[in-house]
Order: structure tokens, then C-alpha cells, then sequence
């Protein structure tokens, strides 16, 4: 549930931003508009490919026949996705109709386009003002939800897990998060370097969605000391204690405060 904070400041930021735009014009200008839509598309369709396939995601290696740890079917799939896929839609739509006029004509151009911004973005993930704590901070923990959606996605159990801790039952899912929580990271280092961090709303609402994440996810981490089965049902975890803390300490960063 941490990854709620992200959604709903996500989609707090886009309300305030289209109700501030007279035309769509004003939104195309808008390089957070525009990067979050994509990103939260790009969330809906990992979501409603995960749940379709849940039971090879989770597979218990060795079992013929197949068992996995989560699987989804009939009704109870078709309401998941039917909540992902619109959100996706929405997210692909909105983004398409904000391009330029000559690139949203021709869709043959939007993968090369999505590629040439995605990689102008890792330039610009470094902090503009090493002085300045707060665009250290996102700096950091753009960088670091990167890498731990990046280990979450291609590495093999125990590494895997890390930071979700939800082991096989939900592999695979939470780096569609952590990735959320990396665009939500740049756009609030952007800001910051912009002198727009603590003035625009919809800059708020990212933060706090941010800061929502971090304290849910602590939270849920202080109560595994209290949990009878710590830490015989954590094994996974601790075989990865380093990866482990380096996750805590991540996520403890989005509790700073955005003044100086």
C-alpha cells in the first residue's frame, strides 16, 4: 500500500496542472505534465500485465504442474485490469494529445521520441547545486529508486525482493512503483532547481505523496519486529541484509523536509 501516496499525488499533480491550462498548448509546455502521464501509463500496462500473468511471474520453480505463489482469474482479474487499463489509456492519451502537432500526427515517431526523453533525463538527474540539500536529496533518491526498480526487474531471488519484501507472492510488481517514485523524484529535483518546489501545488502534492510512500513503507518495516514470524518468513530478505538497509536508508530520505 505505500505506493498509494505515489499514485494519488501523482494524479493530484496532473488535476492541478489541467486546471490551470486554458489550452492544450499550455500543457504540452509542461515537461512534468507530460513525463508523469507517461510514466503512470506506463504503470497502468505493467499493472494489467502483471495480473494477467501473475501465475508465471510467481512461479515456483521445478512444480509440473505449474503452481505459483498469486494468481488471478475470472472475475476478480477482469475488475484489476479494468482499473489499470483505463488509467493506462488515460495517461497514453493525454501524453499523445500534448505533443507538438508534426510528432502526435505521426505515431511512427512516438518510440523515438519516448527514447530520445527518457535518456535526456539521465543527464539531468545530478543536482544543479551540490549545496543545495534538497536537490541532493531528490538527486539521490531518483538515482536510487532507478536502481532498485532496475534489480527488482532482472536479478533472481533473494535480490528481487528488495526493497518490497514481498518475496515470490508479489515478484515483479513493486518496481512499477519504484519506478513512479523515480519520475515523482526528478520532477520534484526539477522544481527545486527551479525555485518552484514550495510554491506550486501540484508540487506539493507530489511531495506529500512521496513523503505518504516513505512513511507507510517504514512503517511497515518497524512492524516485522512485532510480527511472531520475524524473521523465519523474512529469509529471503536475510540473505540480502545490505541491499536491505540500503533500502530503508533510501526511503528514509523522502521524510526530509523540502526547506533548506
Amino acid at each position: 500500500m505505500s505506493a498509494a501516496g505515489l499514485i494519488a499525488g501523482s494524479f493530484a499533480s496532473l488535476i492541478v496542472s489541467a486546471s490551470k491550462a486554458k489550452t492544450w498548448e499550455d500543457l504540452s509546455d509542461d515537461t512534468s505534465f507530460r513525463r508523469h502521464n507517461l510514466a503512470l501509463a506506463t504503470t497502468g500496462v505493467a499493472s494489467s500485465l502483471w495480473v494477467r500473468y501473475a501465475e508465471l511471474v510467481t512461479r515456483i520453480p521445478g512444480t509440473n504442474p505449474l503452481v505459483s505463489h498469486q494468481s488471478y482469474s475470472g472475475v476478480m482479474q477482469a475488475r484489476l485490469i479494468g482499473c489499470y487499463a483505463p488509467a493506462a489509456l488515460l495517461g497514453a492519451a493525454v501524453w499523445a494529445r500534448c505533443l507538438p502537432e508534426d510528432v502526435r500526427c505521426n505515431p511512427l515517431s512516438w518510440p523515438k521520441r519516448i527514447v530520445d526523453e527518457c535518456s535526456k533525463s539521465l543527464f539531468f538527474i545530478g543536482p544543479k547545486n551540490i549545496n543545495d540539500p534538497v536537490q541532493v536529496k531528490y538527486s539521490l533518491l531518483t538515482s536510487s529508486f532507478l536502481f532498485f526498480t532496475a534489480i527488482q526487474t532482472v536479478c533472481n531471488m533473494p535480490v528481487a525482493v528488495i526493497p518490497s519484501w514481498t518475496s515470490r507472492r508479489l515478484s515483479r510488481a513493486f518496481p512499477i512503483y519504484t519506478l513512479l517514485g523515480a519520475v515523482t523524484s526528478l520532477d520534484l529535483k526539477e522544481a527545486a532547481e527551479n525555485g518552484q518546489l514550495l510554491i506550486d501545488d501540484k508540487f506539493r502534492y507530489l511531495s506529500n505523496g512521496m513523503k505518504t510512500f516513505g512513511g507507510l513503507y517504514l512503517g511497515a518495516k518497524c512492524g516485522i519486529f512485532v510480527d511472531p514470524s520475524f524473521p523465519e518468513h523474512f529469509k529471503v530478505v536475510t540473505q540480502v541484509p545490505g541491499l536491505a538497509v540500503a533500502a530503508i536508508m533510501m526511503v528514509g530520505l523522502t521524510l526530509r523536509s523540502d526547506h533548506n
